[in-house]
C-alpha cells in the first residue's frame, strides 16, 4: 500500500535537485573551460610536470563531478520513490 506523500520533504528533495543540477552544469562548464588541453608547444621536463599537473587537475574534477552526479541520480530517485509512495 503506497504511503502518503510528506509534501515538505517532497519540496526539499526537487529543490535539492534542481540546486544539484545547477551545480552540476556549472562544473561540467567549468571543466570544459578551464582545464586546458595538453600543451604542445614546449618539451621537457617542464612540460612532463605541466602534463602530469593536468592529468591530475582532469581527474579530481571529474571526480568532483562524478560525486555530483551520483547525488543527483540519488536524489531524484528518491524524489520519485517518496511521489509514488514507497
Amino acid at each position: 500500500m503506497p504511503q502518503p506523500v510528506d509534501a515538505p520533504a517532497l519540496v526539499a528533495l526537487e529543490v535539492q535537485l534542481r540546486e544539484l543540477r545547477a551545480v552540476l552544469a556549472r562544473l561540467e562548464s567549468a571543466r570544459r573551460e578551464l582545464v586546458p588541453p595538453p600543451a604542445a608547444f614546449w618539451s621537457g621536463e617542464a612540460r612532463r610536470a605541466y602534463d602530469r599537473a593536468l592529468v591530475a587537475i582532469g581527474r579530481t574534477t571529474d571526480d568532483v563531478i562524478g560525486a555530483v552526479a551520483q547525488a543527483v541520480r540519488r536524489t531524484a530517485d528518491s524524489a520519485e520513490r517518496m511521489r509514488a509512495g514507497v
